[in-house]
């Protein structure tokens, strides 16, 4: 029969292990309270991890949050950045301005750049005043602009 002061394994919630703790309180026969002999917190004494956590009951979506949720998934991600940067490119007509990039330029949405490294671009999304997302052939990266 343990007692007070003895040790015993015990799961640790925020060790998320299951360790050595000293028994700290105990009500009658049965014991309560533990101190984890690795990270010192004192929580109740679990024998071991909890096998199951209960469920979330999802609500579902409203139309909302349904459309925001496909347009989300839509965006142009590293996944799909060759494909769209191809259609992006075959659709750009030959009247299409082209600036260099410079991190000292303002860039808006749907503006065409050459970057010396990275080479033609199309800026899909301001993210501040002062980065924006563009795409290019392999990725979409977050390019700096407007820096004085």
């Amino acid at each position: 029969m343990p007692s007070t002061g003895e040790n015993v394994d015990s799961y640790c919630l925020k060790c998320k292990l299951l360790l050595a703790h000293v028994i700290v309180s105990m009500i009658g026969e049965t014991i309560s309270k533990v101190k984890c002999k690795t990270c010192g917190a004192e929580h109740k004494y679990r024998p071991e991890k909890s096998a199951a956590k209960k469920t979330a009951v999802r609500k579902p979506l409203t139309a909302k949050q349904s459309m925001a949720k496909r347009a989300a998934a839509a965006k142009i991600n590293d996944n799909n950045a060759p494909m769209q940067w191809d259609l992006k490119n075959r659709n750009m007509s030959g009247s299409t301005p082209v600036k260099d990039y410079s991190i000292h330029d303002r860039y808006r949405v749907s503006d065409t750049i050459n970057h010396p490294v990275f080479g033609l671009g199309f800026v899909e999304r301001i993210a501040s005043d002062k980065t924006m997302n563009v795409l290019f052939r392999d990725s979409v990266k977050l390019m700096a602009m407007n820096i004085t």
